[in-house]
């Protein structure tokens, strides 16, 4: 498949995270290869994650007053921002005509309306509507990392939810998209501490950035026969290494993000610390005699602390946050990353690649 279109990165612009510049949009090679800088984003402060939809780039500005930031895809140019709600906001979604983003520090999501945030014009002496704030407070066992709740991560489902992953209170909040209710959560084993999730038909996988596992839930009605609703069910963690002893001796393990193949037969995992990239094999998530996943691969990521990554073009692009670099990996017919990068890409403070 030839790549089309660009491939945009966006990190951290201020100390102590890092001193890049920003979000940057570079061309794409017809063999998926990472070409030209073509523009950069002036005036955007942190913008650890970001997403290329609604004919619109959108960033969080993780800051102490989290900020929600617009950009036009191309020319990468302000449209606009507003508050988030929060501090340190950390992952975002567009679903529908609202903006959700998770607020790590303050652990609380927000929805904020799109066109509040590119701004549509106001009667005069008028401002904004503020977020509306999501909040289910909680905490964990592992000391510094969950005395309260630290959102990471708003998901949308096929079933009309969001998801909010908590990484302070070991759950993953269930919400309305419709009428922003909480209608239930999946709840990890204590120390878990989500961060990303990826959805695999009725079976939810969770990434535990404190456990350095990867949990499998299965979404299970609660009476199929009259639609009360359902409820999660967890059934068995895979190891993001060779073993668990492994992750218990390492000084740092910290799964960051997890991304499905596009046949749903891999799940791709990036880890801090080691610096790894981890493929499983979770072909065996099979509604009528579910296995646990199994390791495939692991390979060195091509850098230091891979903080995100994306999938595409049969190439895996792994932002490694503290070598300041893009990695850019072959995958092979089975979707396996080679054993080393085939192009690396300077860039300071990368946390962010979205293909486009």
């Amino acid at each position: 498949m030839n790549a089309t279109g660009s491939v945009y990165v966006s990190g951290y612009t201020q100390a102590p995270y890092g001193a890049g510049p920003g979000v940057s949009r570079f061309s794409l090679a017809p063999d998926g290869a990472v070409g030209t800088r073509l523009a950069t984003g002036s005036g955007a402060v942190n913008p650890s994650f970001a997403v290329l939809d609604g004919g619109a780039l959108l960033a969080v500005e993780e800051l102490p007053e989290g900020r929600i930031a617009v950009f036009d895809p191309w020319t990468l140019d302000l449209r606009g921002r507003a508050p988030s709600g929060g501090s340190d906001p950390c992952h975002l979604l567009l679903l529908g005509p609202s903006v959700w983003a998770a607020n790590y520090s303050s652990g609380t999501a927000s929805v904020t309306p799109l066109a509040a945030i590119v701004g549509t014009a106001l009667p005069a002496g008028t401002t904004p509507e503020p977020p509306v704030l999501l909040s289910h407070p909680g905490s964990g066992p592992v000391g510094g990392r969950q005395a309260g709740s630290h959102a990471h991560q708003v998901t949308a489902t096929p079933w009309g939810t969001v998801l909010v992953s908590d990484l302070g209170a070991d759950r993953v909040d269930e919400y309305s998209a419709r009428s922003l209710v909480r209608l239930g959560s999946a709840e990890l084993p204590p120390g878990a501490g989500p961060r990303h999730v990826a959805i695999k038909g009725e079976f939810l996988l969770v990434a535990g950035e404190l456990d350095g596992h990867v949990h499998v839930l299965r979404r299970s009605e609660v009476d199929p026969h009259d639609g009360a609703g359902h409820f999660w069910k967890w059934l068995f963690r895979t190891p993001l290494a060779a073993s668990a002893a492994e992750i218990a001796g390492a000084r740092d393990f910290a799964p960051s993000h997890i991304q499905l193949s596009a046949d749903g037969t891999r799940l791709y995992a990036a880890v801090r610390g080691p610096d790894t990239l981890v493929v499983l094999d979770v072909a065996g998530l099979d509604p009528a005699g579910p296995a646990a996943p199994a390791v495939l691969a692991e390979v060195a990521c091509g850098g230091s602390w891979p903080r995100h990554f994306a999938v595409g073009n049969n190439k895996m692009y792994v932002a490694n946050q503290l070598s300041n670099n893009i990695a850019v990996f072959d995958l092979d017919g089975s979707g396996l990353p080679g054993p080393a990068p085939v192009q690396s890409v300077d860039f300071g403070s990368p946390t962010c690649v979205v293909l486009g």
